[in-house]
């Protein structure tokens, strides 16, 4: 009884210790990445409380890449750490899910086809810009493509998306999380100026 309890002890102190790290890697590098990295991608002091912060942090991994660009169109995907992010989170739902041993049409399988199809969304993730249009995903199916002259407003969400609205009343949200974030938010900026 006395060895199960001071293993209890020692495995309780484990993770407290590795939550404090995690804790305080999540603002060291959020106050290393704040200038290194477009405005809003970064989790502010009040968001790094947040359970998500650290994958958000983990998201920034490979947007400094170059965005894939072709005679004036671009072509912005989601960053290697925001596909990771999902592929991990799909791996740890459906261990811990199939580690149940779960009916075929349960709970369980339910959150692994949710979770799996985001990380497919996420992996397959592009928006499409060129000087006169955007071409924006839907998150459940297809796409949505407008004209820049009817850009509305750019609104920022505080996480991991980005809303455009359209004068005719379209909303559609964006990932911030992509290569090339930077330049697209400097365009949109710059739309919004002209109007």
């Amino acid at each position: 009884m006395q060895a199960e309890i001071a293993e209890f002890v020692r495995t309780l102190m484990a993770i407290l210790w590795i939550g404090a790290a995690l804790f305080l890697l999540r603002y060291a590098l959020a106050w290393l990445l704040r200038k290194r990295v477009p405005k809003g991608l970064v989790p502010t002091r009040l968001e790094l409380q947040h359970p998500d912060s650290l994958a958000r942090i983990a998201a920034l991994i490979g947007h400094g890449a170059p965005v894939a660009e072709t005679l004036g169109t671009r072509r912005l995907r989601a960053t290697l750490g925001m596909r990771a992010v999902w592929w991990l989170g799909f791996g740890a739902v459906s261990a811990a899910a199939l580690s149940v041993n779960p009916p075929l049409f349960g709970i369980e399988t339910a959150m692994i086809l949710v979770v799996g199809y985001t990380a497919l969304h996420t992996t397959f993730y592009e928006i499409v810009y060129d000087r006169e249009t955007i071409s924006l995903p839907r998150w459940w199916f297809g796409r949505t493509t407008r004209k820049w002259r009817d850009l509305d407003a750019v609104v920022d969400r505080r996480g991991w998306t980005l809303d455009f609205h359209f004068r005719d009343g379209t909303r559609v949200q964006a990932h911030k999380y992509v290569v090339g974030y930077g330049a697209l938010r400097e365009k949109a900026e710059a739309i919004l100026r002209e109007v």
